[in-house]
């Protein structure tokens, strides 16, 4: 229970601490001197300023708890195959590692008394309780490995996430091609890309 409470008090206090930022106070205050432009451009407050997931943030999030950080970059569509995924493992591993414990029984009960009154008596001999044990052990293993791999790539998952929501994808990329004078004064072709908005 300790730990439980630990830990929630961990991730309020992680999800807080962004929330504290540095202001300088001497940019807060005008300067008599500086001159103000009258056609500066300015951002219209009609404008909504779209939102640019930080990586970082994204993947803390999503490694403190499961699928947080695809709610961050409001990806929400993608948080019930996180805990599907995320759920399957676990329930496999609590599977397999019952499995396990029932060979694990009986084997060590096998051992200790020949005449052991265990729930395969009369069904598996000694070596073959050995060999299911063996391979109810490899296959807890493996689904720890499986649900380490599906904590690990929802991780990444939300870090590319919120990558790719910051990257330019506009329409406005293109390419022209048109004759141009080298710098010897000879023509030649020229080709201009342009990856601007």
């Amino acid at each position: 229970m300790r730990h439980c409470i630990l830990l929630l008090l961990s991730c309020l206090l992680a999800l807080a601490a962004p929330a504290q930022q540095a202001t300088d106070s001497l940019a807060q205050i005008p300067s008599p001197l500086a001159t103000t432009d009258t056609n500066a451009t300015q951002p219209s407050p009609t404008r909504k300023r779209s939102f640019e997931p930080d990586p970082k943030r994204a993947g803390l999030y999503a490694a403190l708890v499961p699928g947080f950080g695809q709610l961050y970059n409001r990806q929400y569509w993608k948080v019930p195959i996180v805990y599907a995924l995320m759920g399957t493992t676990i329930y496999m591993v609590a599977q397999r590692h019952t499995e396990y414990q029932r060979y694990r029984t009986a084997y060590i009960a096998r051992i200790a008394n020949a005449n052991s009154n265990d729930e395969f008596q009369g069904i598996l001999s000694l070596p073959a309780i050995k060999q299911y044990q063996d391979q109810a052990k490899q296959n807890m293993d493996m689904m720890v490995v499986f649900t380490v791999i599906a904590y690990a790539g929802q991780i990444m998952e939300a870090i590319s996430g919120a990558h790719l929501r910051n990257f330019d994808i506009s329409k406005d990329l293109s390419m022209q091609v048109s004759p141009i004078l080298t710098p010897s004064y000879q023509p030649g072709i020229g080709l201009v890309v342009n990856f601007k908005k």
